[in-house]
């Protein structure tokens, strides 16, 4: 009788339903993060020479360090009629002199007014200062593949009335930096673009490290200046909301990258306190339910079946490479990065609920502006 209600595993036994929830939300986790498709999925590129002129908008506050990593590459694959300009905003550590070493335009824009907050502010006023037909806006810790630009003019070509991002392969470089890991592959899986049936569940989202868009849809979408991308501190989102079409991509190790928190774990934790919940607001119910099962095998499944530890562990570490550096050991010690998870999840949440303010490049942030 009693094999009919338990379940014996290596000598340990076990309730069928604990399995096969721990099953379930296991499966769920390759189903999420099926493939990580990168750009030239989207797009089959414009021969060289054959593609629209691009405006690459660079919105940088106090990243002197950070920029050669971006411009070198991207200036290397500047073509006739691109013009890439770096945004300082209002920058203290010599940000404008170190974007002008690699002949780029600066500008500086006024102080964000009423209403709106700095990147979107930046953005907004790169994007006026140019004409091409094509807008990229790229983050100054972006590290890009030799053929970036291309690549992105190219998906534009193809889904003009679509707003085409990619999320970099994240590098993390020291111990303080593997707890993201956890935050990235939930980001990935919670757009829904990249399932075996992406068309059916991804959701209306963005990327705001790399982004993509023909001028026209992103004037008529209002761009930067609509009233609920201006004032949102997730401003891809709210950009990809204004646009309604949005095509979703990732990068890898060999092609385009980017180093999120250098300054290690305390930047981690402001950084993804700002946007982990506030992008599962705009995760679709069905998918934010099939994450948060997967987390719960995640975070639980070990603790009633001991013996599927390493399954999970092997799951963690092979999700974890499609979306950055993982140390096996981080993959190994996986319920650590659970619980560090989880704490900046519920500090995120509380900013969101409770509106609070986060600190971030010196200027208070709303949770939950737009």
């Amino acid at each position: 009788m009693s094999a009919l209600v338990s379940l014996e595993i290596g000598g340990f036994e076990h309730g069928p339903v604990e399995v096969l929830i721990y099953a379930l939300g296991w499966s769920l986790g390759w189903l999420l993060l099926w493939r990580a498709r990168p750009l030239r999925a989207l797009s089959d590129a414009a021969p060289a020479g054959e593609r629209a002129s691009v405006a690459v908008v660079i919105p940088a506050r106090d990243e002197a360090l950070s920029l050669p990593n971006l411009l070198r590459p991207l200036v290397a694959q500047r073509r006739p009629g691109d013009r890439i300009v770096v945004v300082d905003d209002h920058s203290s550590d010599g940000t404008a002199s170190v974007a002008r070493a690699f002949d780029v335009d600066v500008i500086t824009p006024p102080t964000p007014p009423d209403g709106w907050l700095g990147k979107p502010n930046a953005c907004w006023h790169g994007a006026s200062s140019t004409d091409q037909p094509v807008l990229v806006f790229l983050d100054a810790d972006v590290r890009p593949g030799s053929t970036l630009l291309d690549d992105l003019a190219g998906a534009v070509a193809d889904e003009p009335d679509a707003l085409v991002s990619m999320q970099p392969w994240h590098r993390m470089e020291t111990v303080g930096e593997q707890p993201s890991i956890l935050c990235n592959i939930t980001a990935l899986m919670g757009c829904g673009s990249f399932t075996p049936f992406p068309r059916a569940t991804a959701a209306n989202v963005a990327f705001g490290p790399v982004i993509a868009v023909e001028r026209t849809t992103y004037d008529r979408a209002g761009g930067h200046a609509t009233p609920s991308v201006r004032s949102m501190h997730t401003e891809d989102i709210g950009l990809a909301r204004a646009v309604g079409r949005s095509r979703l991509a990732v990068g890898s190790a060999a092609t385009t990258t980017f180093r999120m928190y250098p300054g290690g774990f305390g930047d981690l934790v402001r950084g993804w306190t700002r946007s982990l919940a506030t992008g599962a607001r705009f995760t679709r119910w069905w998918t934010g339910l099939a994450v948060a099962l997967w987390m719960c095998s995640v975070a639980g499944g070990w603790l009633a079946a001991p013996l599927v530890y390493p399954l999970t562990a092997v799951q963690i570490w092979v999700l974890g490479r499609r979306a950055g550096t993982i140390h096996p050991v981080a993959a190994a010690l996986f319920p650590i990065l659970v619980v560090v998870f989880v704490v900046i999840f519920v500090r995120s949440a509380i900013s969101v609920v409770f509106r609070r303010d986060v600190t971030w490049k010196g200027r208070q942030v709303g949770a939950r502006t737009g």
